[in-house]
């Protein structure tokens, strides 16, 4: 996260309230165990572990301020979305949500989704203004800031054209 004090204060409030959330259900008996939540929140939120884990095994600096990072990473999951760390974070709340089936978690998990929503766009401005026509190059190639709709279904036509 190339971001600054005031952004990575947010992300650690946030993700605290998401912990807060969570354990007040718990002692509260406000969270809605089903063993079919349980199993889908736990795959959801090992499938972001597994994301946001290989974003950084493509992108070491992705932690480092901006003036840091030298390079544009764009391999690995950076080949189908700018932003694979902000997804498997994203996919790690709603799973831990959904696994505990709990609704004020659920709420942050929206909270916080919104919030790497504006900070990727933020980033790709600072980015921009960094690297100019390399990064711009790259938001061409991988139009997708989360999730890679397009690319899925460019293969998709292209698999049916043949």
């Amino acid at each position: 996260m190339g971001t600054n004090k005031y952004f990575r204060l947010i992300d650690y409030a946030l993700w605290a309230f998401l912990t807060l959330s969570l354990a007040i259900a718990h002692f509260s008996h406000l969270n809605r165990y089903d063993w079919r939540l349980n199993v889908v929140g736990w795959f959801i939120f090992a499938t972001g572990m597994l994301i946001h884990a290989l974003s950084h095994e493509a992108h070491p600096k992705a932690h480092k301020d901006i003036k840091d990072i030298d390079y544009v990473a764009q391999r690995g999951p950076y080949s189908w979305v700018r932003h694979p760390g902000y997804l498997g974070l994203i996919l790690m709340s709603f799973g831990i949500s959904v696994a505990f089936g709990n609704i004020l978690a659920i709420f942050t998990s929206v909270l916080l989704a919104t919030y790497y929503y504006v900070l990727a766009i933020k980033e790709e401005e600072w980015m921009l203004r960094k690297f100019g026509e390399v990064y711009a190059e790259y938001l061409r190639k991988v139009p997708d800031r989360f999730i890679p709709l397009r690319k899925i279904v460019s293969r998709a036509v292209r698999r049916a054209v043949k």
